[in-house]
């Protein structure tokens, strides 16, 4: 190997122990208290590798949430594996629901990037526009379209997207509410099997919840056709 592939490695090193480093402190104390100093000696490096390969402290704070991403595709692809593309819509719920739950709280998940979120929600920066649109807006979409192909073509918009936010909210709660239910219920160990048992239990219950809304709103067209009659 040259001296140059060396270097390159050297320096590709260093970006990723800063990567990880900025993670860990920008989830711990948010973007405005996170100090480029603290950055630097969590990643062993200099403060000018900073300059070098992100510019300054803003576009170190971009570049994580795109490594986080990038990290959560490696694992995570999205979208349906090959051959399933065709899967009935509740196939598809049910992977989307697996999927979102792996990323949120199975165990290769990076250990920040969870409350690297939670933090950006309680204090927004311009990184949450970058996130909504390049990751959280495609993946609602998708789940919109599985909704709709349930629910069936005519239903109001604003009761799909009504229902892409309950079920989004049951993988959440998982989350944000793991030290609650930790202490509540100690046999829930967030292993492999834990989380295919809950991504059964959350598309059944919202099959159930979906297929529910939709009988209510047959029923209701019929009435109010009947009473127009």
């Amino acid at each position: 190997m040259s001296d140059p592939e060396i270097e390159n490695l050297s320096k590709d090193a260093t970006r990723t122990r800063l990567l990880e480093a900025a993670g860990e402190v920008f989830a711990e104390v948010g973007f405005q208290r996170a100090t480029i100093r603290e950055i630097c000696q969590r990643a062993g490096a200099n403060i000018a590798a900073v300059n070098y390969h992100f510019r300054d402290k803003e576009g170190l704070y971009v570049e994580v949430a795109r490594y986080a991403q990038e990290c959560s595709l490696q694992r995570h692809p999205e979208g349906p594996p090959p051959g399933v593309a065709g899967a009935p819509p509740e196939v598809r719920l049910r992977m989307f629901i697996y999927s979102f739950l792996q990323r949120a709280i199975g165990k290769d998940r990076l250990a920040w990037h969870g409350k690297l979120m939670a933090k950006e929600m309680s204090e927004p920066t311009a990184m949450l526009d970058r996130v909504v649109a390049n990751e959280i807006r495609p993946r609602a979409t998708m789940l919109e379209g599985i909704i709709r192909e349930i629910l069936g073509p005519d239903t109001p918009q604003w009761r799909i997207e009504a229902s892409a936010r309950s079920i989004v909210s049951q993988c959440v709660f998982y989350h944000l509410c793991r030290p609650v239910i930790e202490r509540l219920h100690p046999n829930q160990k967030y292993e492999a099997s834990d989380v295919e048992q809950l991504a059964d239990h959350i598309t059944a219950f919202s099959l159930n919840g979906l297929q529910g809304i939709k009988s209510g709103t047959e029923g209701a067209s019929e009435t109010a056709r009947g009473r127009a009659g």
